[in-house]
């Protein structure tokens, strides 16, 4: 393995983070002491984002099931108790259950269908390409990569050495990061977006685009302690179409937590909280839906009949 360098850190937007070879370092980790990225896996411990270990492994590649907890944990968001898991191979009573569902109700991952069952793969190592993308989903900004042109994705691309060897699914995605600054071409001009990610690059995303956006939030804090920035009163309903491979206005296949919203009210992207629905993500538009008005996904026709109309529902929108 290929151990990162400083050239490594640059080309990942985040600021150098100078040797201290003579301080003592704030946590128990004894692998860090000059790794490029101590300064950011500092500020993840002491936000709680990741726990007391002896070694924190920097250089190791990072799986999926650890980058969604990161990211989870890393956003300030505490995560739901459900009885069972979105999630074929992760079981209910795994630990990993909760960051999952959570990230699967807030849209920040959607996993594999395969069959009837739903796959998230946490043993798999996570691409550059797929990192960006679970960034920006992390962040709140699929709304606005939504927006962006797929000619100016492809020109775009086309500036870079091995820019079409970039997965579709992920080509405006990466080129939005490369447009914000969340990402950079590496120093010889490639983008590598297949190349895995270590756990201390992942951690240099997670200190520099999540745990410091939660200095803008209000100060208002859920029954659970998750921060938002709004709170709305809104007429909720709900639908459902499980029988057909419909997706979302954002490209997200229809699931739970998934719901339609009038955008110029909710952003789409947002990640949401709403009383007696949970985690949601805004991935959807409909043309009844208009004002103060959220739709809820819910698994069956028949649910989404019996819920019927609410008045007076409170939606927190939480980025």
């Amino acid at each position: 393995m290929i151990l990162a360098s400083l050239a490594a850190l640059l080309v990942i937007g985040a600021p150098v983070a100078e040797a201290k070879t003579n301080e003592t370092s704030s946590t128990p980790y004894t692998d860090i002491a000059e790794h490029w990225a101590k300064k950011e896996i500092e500020t993840l411990y002491i936000a709680g984002v990741i726990g007391d270990t002896e070694s924190f492994r920097p250089d190791d590649p990072i799986t999926r099931g650890e980058l969604v907890t990161m990211f989870v944990k890393a956003k300030g968001i505490e995560p739901g108790t459900a009885s069972q898991s979105p999630f074929a191979d992760i079981p209910s009573d795994s630990w990993m259950a909760p960051y999952a569902e959570t990230a699967y109700r807030l849209g920040i991952v959607h996993g594999t269908k395969q069959g009837s069952q739903v796959f998230l793969k946490p043993e798999e190592l996570v691409t550059r390409e797929e990192l960006a993308s679970i960034l920006i989903r992390t962040m709140g900004d699929s709304g606005v990569v939504n927006q962006l042109k797929w000619s100016t994705t492809v020109q775009t691309l086309a500036k870079y050495p091995d820019g079409r060897s970039v997965d579709e699914g992920y080509q405006r995605p990466l080129v939005y990061a490369l447009e914000k600054g969340l990402m950079g071409a590496y120093g010889d001009g490639t983008l590598k977006p297949k190349n895995r990610m270590t756990r201390a690059e992942a951690a240099t995303y997670a200190a520099v685009h999540l745990v410091s956006g939660q200095a803008s939030k209000s100060g208002q804090q859920l029954f659970n302690g998750t921060a938002y920035k709004q709170a709305l009163t809104v007429q909720t309903t709900a639908y459902s179409n499980p029988n057909q491979p419909i997706l979302s206005y954002l490209e997200y296949p229809l699931r739970e937590g998934v719901v339609a919203v009038d955008p110029s009210v909710i952003p789409l992207g947002s990640h949401l909280y709403i009383d007696g629905y949970g985690y949601a993500v805004a991935a959807d538009i409909g043309g009844a839906v208009k004002q103060r008005h959220v739709d809820l996904y819910l698994p069956t026709l028949q649910e989404a009949e019996n819920y019927g109309m609410k008045q007076g529902v409170k939606v927190y929108v939480l980025d």
